[in-house]
């Protein structure tokens, strides 16, 4: 049975235990749940969701639906360790009412010194969780003190139930698409290193950067979340590559170098096959998933392929993963090459910029070399094999 054919029994084995999963965007299910919740508390004016990382022990924004007039708090991040009040939710599973925010000291962290500028007076925050797995927490905030009563808090619940179940489906969804084409290619290729380390790095690589440069291209949190759970997928086309070619240690030859290339249109396949297996085609932002794989390896000056796309014509995902994919190609060792040191990976991405590259991506991990360097020391390789 050839790689393709494996895979692709795999896929229909899963699709069936699966079945059709339908999502739309969880930000417009929020703002709608919101609408609702003012028409009975109009002073609850936000509701967010913050997501967490369990491997960075990280809070990052997830979605959020803000009353008119409120600066929206996107692209924050901080550890959970520095927030003992919400470990205390996690480890607790109970939700935690603060009707006089006034009453309490305000912190020297971002969200704290937000929540104050923002004048906002009372919260009810819950843990989401799926098992006994935590992935994040849900916010309603009002600007009036003693709005969390109890009979409002049981009314919340309900509502906060349910956009768990919006979130932990949304998410289910995407890491169950992620899961199954990241399984399949450990099952073709074992061996690949793309299958590891890499991966988790460079996904939260292109997380970063998406942070970074969202708000200028009109994105969101919820865009630089799918980012990370996507960019995961670029190459998955490589499970058709012959560990041959794949693995080779010295430069490839014409003949496979186009055979290599040979890896985008396959994983473009790949996609549409699972999309199509597991009923995901109108799971929200699903194209991004085909833009990261189809034109990750295009460059902004022409000279990438499989359609050799410039500039603006290479879609916004695909050079944010670019960037992120080149930069971790560089500093950890392949088959072929020793890895190179951060700061001379950092360097050669610089001199990339604005030709092959885009610049304001290189520019954003340029401006967070802090975060890619506790990334890089957080997910190492494993050594490779003499």
């Amino acid at each position: 049975m050839s790689v393709t054919d494996s895979w692709q029994e795999f896929a229909a084995s899963a699709a069936r235990q699966a079945g059709n999963l339908h999502v739309a965007s969880v930000s417009d299910k929020v703002r709608e749940l919101h609408l609702r919740i003012r028409e009975r508390y109009p002073s609850i004016s936000r509701i967010a969701v913050a997501l967490y990382d369990p491997q960075m022990r990280r809070l990052k924004t997830f979605v959020a639906s803000n009353e008119p007039g409120i600066t929206p708090l996107n692209g924050y991040e901080c550890a959970i360790d520095s927030v003992p009040s919400l470990l205390a939710i996690a480890e607790s599973g109970q939700a935690r009412v603060i009707n006089d925010l006034g009453s309490l000291p305000v912190s020297d962290t971002t969200h704290s010194r937000w929540l104050h500028h923002e004048g906002f007076l009372s919260s009810l925050t819950l843990p989401i969780r799926r098992e006994d797995q935590l992935l994040g927490f849900l916010f309603f905030d009002a600007r009036e003190r003693d709005v969390f009563t109890d009979p409002v808090v049981a009314d919340l619940l309900l509502y906060g139930h349910l956009i768990g179940m919006i979130v932990t489906q949304e998410l289910a969804t995407v890491q169950m698409l992620v899961g199954g084409l990241r399984l399949a290619s450990q099952f073709a290729h074992v061996r690949d290193l793309e299958t590891g380390a890499h991966l988790d790095r460079m996904a939260r690589y292109s997380r970063l950067i998406a942070r970074e440069i969202g708000p200028a291209h009109g994105k969101t949190d919820d865009y630089a979340e799918n980012i990370f759970l996507f960019s995961a997928l670029h190459d998955i086309g490589k499970v058709g590559v012959p560990d041959r070619i794949l693995l080779k240690p010295g430069k490839l030859d014409d003949a496979e170098r186009e055979e290599m290339r040979r890896h985008v249109i396959v994983g473009l396949q790949m996609a549409e096959r699972l999309i199509s297996d597991f009923g995901l085609a109108s799971l929200s932002n699903i194209d991004m998933l085909r833009n990261i794989v189809s034109a990750h390896h295009e460059r902004m000056d022409g000279s990438g392929y499989p359609h050799g796309l410039a500039g603006d014509a290479i879609p916004l995902e695909a050079r944010i993963v670019a960037t992120a994919d080149v930069f971790d190609a560089l500093a950890c060792a392949r088959s072929y090459k020793p890895a190179w040191t951060l700061g001379n990976a950092f360097e050669e991405i610089r001199r990339m910029s604005g030709t092959q590259l885009y610049a304001p991506t290189v520019e954003a991990l340029l401006d967070c070399r802090e975060e890619v360097e506790a990334i890089y020391q957080r997910f190492q390789d494993a050594k490779l094999e003499a």
